[in-house]
């Protein structure tokens, strides 16, 4: 890969992992409301813990309200980081660029389906992806 073709590919792939890491973050903010709402058991078999259940209701929703933060503050990132990549995706000259940026990268359909969309072959698409970076890459 060309130094082009790496900045541009780095700085779409960090949109996907951001992406990644608020439904993970969403995932666990659901557990620990299910655990908030006493609908979790308590184990009793374990050693004694020396919290009232007072005591971890009031943990677990500090934990909620930070982890809420966090979902909220990636969400407002990401949304910036996708405008701009989506402004400097439309800049691209060659619509095939653009499609493949878009659908690809910012929208998170996997390489078959890409190809198949486009009416190219899987190995083709490859080569697209490789010229679609680099033109991307000189944009950024």
């Amino acid at each position: 890969m060309t130094d082009n073709q790496t900045k541009a590919n780095n700085y779409l792939c960090s949109i996907r992992e951001v992406e990644k890491q608020i439904k993970s973050r969403e995932d666990e903010l659901e557990a620990l409301r299910y655990k908030a709402s006493g609908a979790g058991a308590i184990r009793y078999d374990k050693d004694k813990v020396q919290t009232s259940p007072d005591d971890y209701l009031s943990l677990a929703v500090m934990d909620i309200v930070e982890i809420e933060k966090q979902i909220k503050e990636d969400q407002e990132s990401i949304e910036r980081k996708k405008g701009e990549a989506y402004r400097i995706t439309r800049s691209l000259p060659e619509p095939n660029h653009r499609a493949f940026i878009e659908w690809y990268y910012l929208n998170g359909i996997s390489m078959i389906d890409t190809a198949n969309r486009m009416n190219m072959s899987e190995r083709n698409t490859y080569y697209l992806r490789d010229e679609s970076l680099e033109a991307f890459g000189e944009k950024i």
